[in-house]
């Protein structure tokens, strides 16, 4: 095991030194490069393997789709045994990510890395997740696989992030036996960290632009796709047994080709932030979406690339995600609606205290990447058919927060009989002094209670008023930036709390979000007198009312655009882009929400937000319209994935005039536990995570009998222990990794 992590890091380190090559050795060094990288392979223990390093594979015209040449990285076994193959589609270069399967070549598999088309070594544009990655996957698994003597024609599919979503994307692409319904190849998928939803995942969160994740992450892949190409470095087919090709005069040009339109490009992907056109749902996103292949379908006007297809029900999925995460909602929404049809013994879950970029790698979870034992078991069972029922009984486990331990589940959601209905209700009466907390002191005008059963004490004094000053953003101070920038530095704290048991959480600012409340609305509870678990979404149902003022100053806009637009995030914005307009004249509040777990001595640490654009609230399109109160669509279930009205066509409110607002909390698993406080937090801007809105605004939240302010959630109870539910042990972390290994029903 650790000749293998060595090696890996050896690996990894020497493909990133084959990438700086000077330009006029660019050929010999970069050769040299990856024989070290071979090397380093042959040294963890694959003496048998046999590696191609730049693989052509044609991709032809289907589906009225352009043709492309993609490149693959093939590790396949000596000899003339055939082979099933699992193959890891990535748009951050292939050089790097094939080792996120090399350890399962150990274990029977060939492992394939292929570039997405437009990155990498790739011809093509990259269209971000658009249907021609969908159909460029589906035919190197049904096409180009079988055909070669080292496949026995089964593959299996793994990867992190944007490989876990090309997976089910392409999933709902591949071949099917027409009596059987089951992929004739896809034999099985292990997707780590995927979203569900282009649109309310990536790209709008309640109907707020996102300004941190989406650009970040464009930039990223944009960057990558300008390292210079490998196939300057060699051949076609060169292998493992130190000799090396040099690559044709065709063969350099098409590379130099590949590369400039990967620059030329560039700004053509900035339009999925700066076009208005593209920040209200439709067609662009649906096909960018793995929804788009659930079995149940948005509606009857959602007219997108693949909208007939279904993933089939016979397709083994293996999910992980994180409580942490930006795809927190996709992940659980993929497992809960996409794999709805699926027996319970072709599909798992794992949620973990995770980011991002630590739920890519299932942090701590030695077992599920580093070493791929978990996924070869799934693989073993799934692609080569050996019966090994584990995750059976319980196919979910999660990771209880506050209780800081592991459980295993009988389904997701959880079972009925596992959950009690409850609802805390907010209150105008000012919330008690807690005088060990500085925070009770320096919010006492804005800080209300949060109480079980409301009376008429609790609506005698004034409404409490938000007001938003878009000099004074929130947000920074926050768990929201970590979250929205993977993990940004929480990464090192995580390392440090999975791998060697450290924890200086609390000493840290975003673990806190006292600073980061002043001012902000909160309504927090007396202390707990018992543990109180809280697993699955909240939904906070509210009314307001808000007022405008004129927008802030010209000259402060330009000097945002410069300091932020132009300088963090790089979006080149034309001048007669309706952006920026958007941005100065817009009257529309965010609703910010954050679900707070407050310790006895004051820390207040986040466990979950949602968000609502006033304009996106779900709107009832039937109502008079000379009506000042203003009720949510009667059609409208919180946390349905397929409503999406006033996304489409949103809507902006009237000043003064009274509304319902429904926000939609992200789920979350957590003990808040006896002595600590459950407090709710409003704000109306979540900054950098969210573009702000440049218009003042108060906002008023009118709390009486017949306006009442409601948090509703699922808590937790312990009955039925060993049949709906149980832990998988007593204490530790590391003891889930033992029962992913060894466990079977």
């Amino acid at each position: 095991m650790k000749r293998f992590v060595l090696a890996m890091g050896f690996v990894v380190v020497a493909a990133c030194l084959s990438q700086v090559s000077h330009a006029g050795e660019m050929t010999k060094d970069g050769q040299n490069h990856i024989l070290k990288i071979l090397d380093g392979i042959n040294w963890a223990g694959f003496e048998d393997a046999i590696i191609q390093f730049n693989l052509r594979i044609k991709i032809p015209e289907q589906q009225g789709l352009s043709p492309v040449d993609l490149w693959g990285t093939l590790i396949k076994h000596q000899g003339d045994g055939k082979w099933p193959t699992i193959v890891i589609s990535t748009p951050y270069r292939r050089e790097y990510f094939f080792i996120i399967g090399l350890s399962l070549f150990t274990h029977g598999y060939n492992i394939l890395a292929v570039d997405t088309r437009g990155t990498g070594s790739a011809g093509g544009d990259w269209i971000s997740f658009g249907p021609e990655e969908h159909t460029d996957l589906a035919f190197v698994i049904d096409d180009w696989i079988p055909k070669h003597d080292w496949s026995d024609g089964n593959v299996g599919l793994i990867g992190p992030s944007y490989m876990a979503i090309c997976q089910l994307m392409a999933a709902g692409q591949v071949k099917c036996d027409e009596k059987t319904g089951e992929p004739l190849h896809l034999r099985a998928l292990f997707p780590f960290s995927s979203m569900s939803d282009a649109y309310k995942d990536i790209i709008m969160h309640g109907g707020n632009l996102n300004m941190v994740f989406v650009p970040i992450w464009l930039g990223f892949v944009d960057s990558l796709a300008l390292f210079p190409s490998t196939l300057w470095w060699g051949g076609e087919n060169d292998g493992m047994d130190g000799t090396w090709e040099d690559p044709d005069t065709d063969v350099i040009k098409e590379a130099g080709k590949n590369w400039m339109d990967s620059w030329n490009q560039i700004p053509g992907h900035m339009e999925w932030f700066t076009d208005a056109d593209k920040i209200v749902d439709g067609p662009f996103f649906d096909e960018r979406s793995p929804m788009t292949y659930w079995p149940d379908k948005n509606s009857e006007e959602r007219d997108s690339f693949g909208a007939e297809k279904t993933m089939s029900s016979k397709l083994p999925v293996f999910l992980v995600g994180g409580w942490l995460d930006v795809f927190t909602r996709g992940t659980l929404n993929n497992y809960q609606y996409g794999l709805k049809n699926q027996d319970v013994s072709d599909k798992a879950i794992i949620m973990g205290p995770w980011y991002h970029i630590d739920a890519s790698a299932a942090l701590g979870l030695d077992s599920v990447l580093l070493t791929n034992e978990v996924s070869a078991r799934w693989f073993d069972w799934k692609v080569k058919g050996i019966e090994d029922p584990f995750m059976v009984e319980f196919p979910a486990m999660i990771y209880v927060m506050g209780k800081e331990k592991w459980r295993l589940e009988k389904s997701w959601p959880l079972a009925e009989s596992r959950v009690d209905e409850k609802v805390l209700y907010l209150s105008k009466k000012k919330a008690t002094i807690n005088w060990l907390d500085w925070f009770s002191l320096f919010n006492m005008r804005k800080n209300y209670q949060l109480v079980e059963e409301a009376t008429y004490r609790d609506y005698k004094n004034d409404d409490p008023v938000l007001i938003h000053n878009p000099a004074e953003l929130h947000g920074t101070l926050s768990r929201s930036t970590q979250r929205w920038l993977l993990g940004g530095i929480a990464n090192i704290t995580q390392l440090a709390k999975f791998l060697f048991n450290i924890d200086i959480d609390c000493s840290l600012p975003w673990e806190d979000e006292r600073a980061d409340e002043i001012a902000c609305l909160t309504f927090t509870t007396g202390k707990l007198e018992t543990d109180l678990e809280i697993t699955g979404p909240l939904k906070l149902t509210f009314w307001a009312r808000s007022e405008f003022d004129e927008p802030v100053s010209h000259s402060y806009i330009d000097k945002l655009e410069a300091n932020i637009y132009d300088k963090m995030i790089q979006i080149p914005l034309a001048e007669d882009n309706s952006f920026i307009e958007i941005l100065m004249d817009v009257k529309d509040v965010q609703w910010v929400i954050e679900v707070n777990d407050v310790y006895p001595l004051g820390r207040a640490k986040n466990i979950t937000s949602g968000w609502l654009s006033a304009a996106h609230r779900p709107y009832d399109s039937n109502e008079d319209p000379n009506t000042v109160e203003h009720y949510v669509d009667p059609d409208y279930v919180p946390f349905d994935p397929f409503y999406d009205k006033a996304d489409r066509e949103p809507m902006l409110i009237n000043e003064g005039d009274l509304y319902q607002y429904v926000v939609e909390i992200w789920p979350t698993s957590n003990v808040f536990k006896k002595g600590h406080r459950i407090r709710l937090s409003i704000s109306a801007s979540d900054f950098p995570h969210l573009v702000p809105l440049m218009v003042p605004s108060e906002n008023t939240v009118v709390i009486d009998e017949d306006h009442p302010a409601m948090l509703a959630f699922n808590s937790v109870n312990t009955d039925d222990e060993g049949n709906t539910w149980m832990w998988v042990s007593d204490t530790g972390y590391k003891n889930a990794d033992e029962y992913l290994k060894y466990h079977t029903n």
